[in-house]
């Protein structure tokens, strides 16, 4: 599933882009890394439980990339240059991946279809 892996590259650079601020060949505050890194860190759980197909997964992508475009709003005010490639890059997944977890066809891949009538 492309989500999936949307997810976990997502996951891999956030944690790339943490770690050269804690290296110093970045810019960008320290709290502003250790959120990041945070965020990397669920992005590949993410990208796990999207390509298993998890549950936990389905609702569990709609609130962190929800909140993730607030995160994109800080990294392009505090993040320095790769923070505002990267804040751009996660505003834009914080919109287009929860309207693609509320698909009919998404929705019924995690489980999350409504209960037929009884009869």
């Amino acid at each position: 599933m492309v989500i999936a892996v949307i997810a976990a590259a997502g996951g891999v650079l956030s944690l790339f882009g943490a770690a050269s601020v804690f290296a110093g060949s970045a810019t960008g505050p320290t709290w502003l890394a250790i959120v990041v890194t945070i965020f990397g860190i669920l992005g590949l759980a993410l990208g796990v439980g999207f390509y298993t197909g998890a549950r936990w997964a389905w609702m569990g992508g709609i609130l962190i990339y929800i909140v993730s475009i607030l995160l994109g709003i800080l990294e392009i005010v505090y993040g320095g240059t790769i923070g505002g490639v990267g804040g751009v890059i996660r505003i834009l997944a914080g919109i287009v991946i929860p309207l693609y977890l509320t698909r009919t066809g998404t929705k019924k891949f995690f489980g999350k279809t409504p209960a037929s009538p009884s009869p």
